[in-house]
């Protein structure tokens, strides 16, 4: 979970509307004996009061006790401040919380007590095995019944969310009622999408415990307001976020009852097998960190991963399978003590490791020390992925390794839907599973790979088959098989070598899902004087992927209007039916995709693949109109301005570029083809296909950067629109 505290985040008013405040009663409330006790773990100060008031001032004023354990002192909430070191925040925030319990406890000061742990602000998962010996000391030293109250173990939040896993653990170990509080789930949620808080339970606050919120968080200054007005200084809580709390009269909790926890059952560790079958046996993931964490505390590689000669050739042969020799980044599910995800880290820029067990992860992080590019996030799947990664991008390649069958059919599918929205459109997935029998898996290895197959969003790849296991590499549904492009090019021999480049690389990409020749590229000279023939043949030479033809040898087909030269909408034309031409050679009866680009501009590497991956997600024929970003090089400062004001970079846009446009060879033919016209040949398709009742999916989720330049090839075009900005600038 990546997400900064000066993110918008979601409106208090989005979860109203959703239903936030009709979520059902917590059945714990008036029913607290007067000898409870009430044990708060929260990782910073101020979590205690957003969290936890209403059951801290209930059990207060039923006569019951509240320990506060505060992990951290939370130094590093402000890590470019020019005014506070870390350690002069601990001293500050030391005395915040302290004012803060003195509120919270009002009128009942005397039974209320912080028990500070000072783990590091950041590294608290390191040190879960101390905040579970203090819980179990604080439990052991009371003799009536207890409560437990933490952070949502989903929260985002790396301090927040290995707080609740070991809390959780110890609260189904005890058998104890269990309420773990959202913070920053409130902030970075999808009422829609993350749908888990329905099952929730509403604490009402009365007046007098809303008013005690009010006092802590005040009191809580050097999280509610900024340090000093210096940038780096900001308060960490703004008014948005405390709206989901200063504006609600009442908590809200997942609520886990004892007999919920305990049904879950013991999990055996007489044998690897047996740890992981009882686990699933009962509640797939419920307990996953207390099973694989005592599994991990017994045998530190249960599976023999650094000493079997099976695991290791299993890795070479998934290594082996990837069809791309590196990937910018990948997410491993089920990532284990980081065998795999060195491995992995050779061939990406960045690794991320999901993982259940915090012990796993510890170990993991030990073996991996130093290694650049390669973090770990402790969290149960599949409800808990990340809805962000690191850098906000999406994953270039998702790795679920040995982990299907520890799930139910329905959490596969959840684990699919969740990978499926972190996955880039060129994006791969590898699944790889054991493929022998074990009593009391949810399910088998070959199932979960039918499974996965089957879905009709990711289409197979390759499939590596064994007795002992199955690896398969599986990436999006394609609207096509094969692609044709074109670029035509009027005096371009400055910019066309750049986007032929660009274009090959598109076409390495295109080839790494498809087959190889499954693309081709046609570069249509439109009376050209100067060298750009040979610019274009210098580049392409060798690669049959790409031809050059010039129009002046050429005809236009039959019932074409006539047309001289420089006419762009007749080379786009004959251009793409010559690339199509040249596929057709090949044979097959193979759904072809035609794509147009121009000659100033560069194509991303995904280009290709992302078009039809969109498209396959429509029932019918489709018209993906991407974006363009604008090369500022060169270009006058007021237009550049202008541009940004003005351009619209987001789904459903209204712009329509030949430069980044592609549809169904099917629907190109259907709607007449690119019109031999001067220019504005794109929007006259595009008009064509909206009238014929053809769908335009106009995305920002492919982009090309195109030229700056604004004395183009034609007398209008998007030069001439920028060549509008320069007189509107003066």
């Amino acid at each position: 979970m990546t997400f900064s505290h000066l993110d918008a985040g979601t409106p208090e008013g989005h979860w109203q509307a959703a239903g936030v405040s009709g979520v059902r009663e917590a059945p714990g409330r008036g029913r607290l004996p007067a000898e409870t006790l009430l044990v708060v773990v929260a990782a910073h100060p101020d979590d205690e009061t957003l969290g936890a008031t209403g059951l801290i001032r209930s059990v207060l004023g039923a006569g019951g006790s509240v320990r506060v354990v505060m992990a951290s002192l939370g130094e590093r909430s402000h890590p470019d401040s020019p005014t506070h070191t870390p350690e002069q925040l601990i001293a500050v925030r030391r005395a915040e919380l302290a004012s803060a319990l003195e509120a919270l406890g009002t009128g009942h000061r005397d039974r209320i007590e912080l028990v500070g742990l000072g783990l590091p602000d950041g590294d608290v998962a390191a040190h879960t095995d101390r905040v579970r010996a203090v819980v179990v000391d604080l439990l052991d030293g009371h003799t009536g019944p207890a409560v437990l109250a933490t952070h949502y173990r989903a929260d985002g939040h790396a301090d927040h969310d290995a707080l609740g896993h070991v809390v959780s653990a110890l609260a189904a170990d005890r058998g104890l009622d269990l309420y773990e509080f959202p913070i920053w789930f409130w902030h970075w949620a999808d009422p829609a999408r993350d749908p888990d808080w329905r099952d929730w339970v509403r604490w009402p606050l009365a007046a007098e415990a809303r008013a005690a919120r009010r006092d802590a968080l005040a009191a809580h200054a050097s999280q509610v307001e900024p340090l000093s007005p210096a940038p780096g200084d900001e308060a960490i809580l703004g008014p948005g976020m405390l709206e989901h709390f200063v504006g609600r009269s009442f908590d809200v909790y997942r609520y886990t009852a004892p007999e919920a926890a305990a049904g879950a059952g013991t999990a055996s560790t007489a044998s690897t097998a047996s740890t992981a079958s009882a686990s699933s046996a009962a509640s797939p993931s419920a307990r996953a960190t207390e099973v694989f964490d005592r599994l991990y505390r017994e045998r530190e590689d249960p599976w023999g991963y650094r000493s079997s000669w099976y695991e290791r050739r299993k890795r070479l042969v998934t290594l082996a399978a990837l069809p791309r020799e590196r990937y910018g980044t990948v997410l491993e599910a089920g990532s284990s003590i980081g065998v795999l995800t060195g491995d992995l880290a050779e061939r990406a820029e960045r690794v991320i490791g999901l993982e259940a067990s915090g012990v796993a992860i510890r170990e993991a992080r030990r073996a991996l020390a130093g290694r650049s590019g390669v973090t770990f996030e402790q969290v149960v799947l599949p409800d808990q992925w990340p809805n962000r990664l690191p850098g906000g991008g999406p994953a270039d390649l998702v790795v679920l390794s040995e982990i299907g069958y520890f799930l139910s059919a329905p959490e596969l599918e959840r684990l699919l839907d969740h990978l499926e929205r972190s996955l880039a459109l060129s994006g791969h997935l590898v699944s790889c599973h054991w493929r022998q029998e074990v009593e009391e898996w949810p399910l088998d290895g070959d199932e979960v790979h039918e499974r996965v197959a089957a879905d009709p969003r990711f289409r197979l790849v390759s499939r590596h088959l064994e007795q002992d296991f199955v690896v398969d590499v599986l990436t999006r549904a394609s609207a096509a098989d094969r692609v044709a492009v074109v670029v035509p090019a009027r005096n371009e021999e400055d910019l066309l070598p750049g986007c032929l480049q660009a274009l090959a690389r598109a076409a390495d990409r295109w080839e790494e899902v498809h087959a190889q020749g499954s693309v081709q590229v046609v570069v249509a000279l439109d009376d050209c004087t100067d060298a750009t023939a040979h610019r274009a043949e210098a580049v392409v030479a060798g690669d049959p992927r790409f031809h050059v033809m010039d129009l002046a040898d050429e005809a236009s087909p039959a019932g074409a209007p006539a047309s001289g030269p420089a006419n762009v909408g007749r080379a786009r034309d004959l251009g793409l039916r010559r690339a199509v031409e040249l596929l057709s050679r090949s044979g097959g009866a193979q759904r072809t995709w035609v794509a147009s680009t121009d000659a100033d501009t560069v194509v991303p590497p995904d280009w290709l693949v992302a078009q039809t991956a969109l498209a396959a997600r429509e029932d019918g024929p489709v018209v993906v109109a991407g974006t363009v970003g604008l090369d500022a090089s060169g270009v006058d400062p007021q237009v550049l301005r202008r541009w940004l004001r003005d351009y619209t970079h987001g789904e459903d846009h209204g712009h329509v570029h030949a430069a980044n446009l592609g549809l169904s060879w099917e629907a190109y033919e259907r709607l007449g083809g690119f019109p031999h016209t001067a220019e504005h040949e794109d929007v006259a398709l595009v008009e064509a296909a909206r009238a014929a009742g053809v769908p335009v999916l106009a995305t920002d989720r492919i982009r090309a950067v195109t030229s700056g330049r604004t004395t183009g090839r034609t007398a209008g075009g998007f030069a001439g629109y920028l060549r509008g900005l320069v007189t509107d600038a003066g």
